[in-house]
């Protein structure tokens, strides 16, 4: 075997670790989500007054008619699993002796819905498992001012 294809045939990788620091400016929407987060406990929507579509995560506009003027609402806690994905990985890589959970919630009475962890509890969870959101106790106004979904029993 010549050098060259020896050398195409070595795996190339590169190790190390990141650490990223950033500061990244909420619009009007994201503050309203995430004041309503960590002052209340609650989760916010934007409601269209034109179209009455209620977008969560909020936006500033409706991305269904263009309208700017919407109103910022609180929203039901309450949702259902659209779809759900479990892992046996940490984050970083590690194995896990029990599973990780991640999914999408749409919440109840809103056209929109939440990515976020799902812990099932006692009952298994399933595609169009009713869930809630259980809400940390320390809130900093991040989106893990929400623990985790778990069924609604």
């Amino acid at each position: 075997m010549s050098d060259t294809n020896a050398a195409a045939e070595q795996t190339w990788y590169t190790e190390g670790d990141i650490s990223l620091r950033y500061r990244w400016p909420m619009g009007e929407a994201e503050r309203a989500f995430f004041g309503a987060l960590r002052d209340r406990g609650v989760l916010t929507g934007a409601r269209c007054n034109r179209c009455n579509r209620t977008m969560v995560p909020p936006r500033s506009f409706c991305e269904e008619c263009f309208e700017r003027d919407i109103e910022y609402v609180e929203v039901a806690a309450t949702g259902t699993v659209v779809t759900f994905a479990e892992s046996y990985f940490s984050l970083d890589g590690k194995r896990l002796e029990e599973p990780f959970y991640v999914g999408i919630i749409h919440l109840d009475g809103t056209d929109g819905g939440l990515f976020h962890r799902l812990r099932p509890g006692a009952r298994p969870l399933e595609i169009g498992t009713p869930v809630r959101a259980v809400f940390s106790d320390d809130r900093n106004g991040t989106i893990l001012d929400i623990s985790h979904f778990e069924p609604v029993a």
